[in-house]
């Protein structure tokens, strides 16, 4: 399953799709793109041509590259031949196709852009992450991560979390991570770029399916939060990153992590 560029792609090539549906070369089209309203109002009055006469309006929108951008996605429903309902869901970014079962319209859309077809396929985003050096440094300082834990007042759960799981990078200087981190960093002494190193991390393709357990079994965060003695802010955390379930032995050394793991994944803690 993958995500298209269809709309990216339309937008970028407007003119090139309104000469295909126009019969207008697109250089010429191009050429009347730099000109103004104003100008168009010039000549229109010169040759005593009424500038409000049916489809002028549009015409001079058309040629406005902001008006462009927005006209894209039909004027590709026309240059493709696809119905507008169809182009439409091509053009949704958030959307999985398979593009087995779409080939002939893919073909058709990559045609009527001038693109090869797998130009309409979205790159999956890299998302760089980085592991934690939390557990090192509070072993230099000798303390364990529970009294670490207790000294910065972040709760075990998430502390564990951080000091065990590759998270994305950019999330770092985002909330509640950034406020946990500075009030682990000031317990260790240590600067927030120490805490994180140099070394990189891959991001793990698990993510705990909170949501839809939740839903199966008609509960709310603070049901699970209630049923585990887990706070939400874990629960939140577990259920939007990815984990590395490889080692889940680990959590079975500590029972409220373990508890809330295997509630979700079906494992017991024993």
């Amino acid at each position: 399953m993958v995500k298209l560029r269809v709309r990216e792609l339309a937008q970028e090539k407007v003119y090139h799709l309104l000469s295909l549906t126009s019969g207008v070369p697109e250089e010429a089209i191009r050429t009347y793109a730099t000109q103004t309203t104003d100008d168009f109002k010039k000549i229109a009055i010169a040759l005593n041509w009424p500038v409000t006469e049916s489809g002028v309006a549009q015409v001079f929108q058309m040629l406005d590259p902001v008006k462009a951008n927005e006209m894209a996605i039909d004027l590709l429903s026309k240059a493709s031949g696809i119905s507008p309902d169809n182009i439409q869901k091509y053009a949704n970014e958030n959307e999985d196709f398979n593009i087995t079962e779409k080939i002939e319209d893919l073909r058709k859309i990559a045609k009527a852009l001038d693109v090869e077809m797998l130009e309409l396929v979205k790159l999956k985003e890299t998302r760089e992450a980085v592991k934690l050096k939390i557990a090192k440094l509070a072993q230099n300082k000798n303390l364990s991560l529970k009294e670490l834990a207790n000294q910065s007042k972040v709760d075990f759960p998430i502390l564990w979390f951080y000091s065990s799981q590759p998270i994305e990078k950019k999330k770092l200087t985002q909330e509640p991570f950034q406020t946990n981190l500075n009030k682990i960093s000031r317990v260790l002494n240590s600067s927030f770029e120490d805490l994180q190193g140099i070394e990189q991390a891959e991001l793990p393709q698990t993510t705990l399916q909170v949501k839809e357990f939740l839903d199966a079994a008609d509960l709310s965060i603070n049901d699970l939060s209630l049923l585990t003695g887990v706070n939400r802010e874990f629960i939140d955390l577990v259920a939007t990153n990815p984990m590395d379930l490889r080692n889940i032995q680990i959590l079975r050394e500590d029972k409220v992590i373990c508890k809330l793991i295997c509630t979700i994944l079906g494992c017991n803690c024993d």
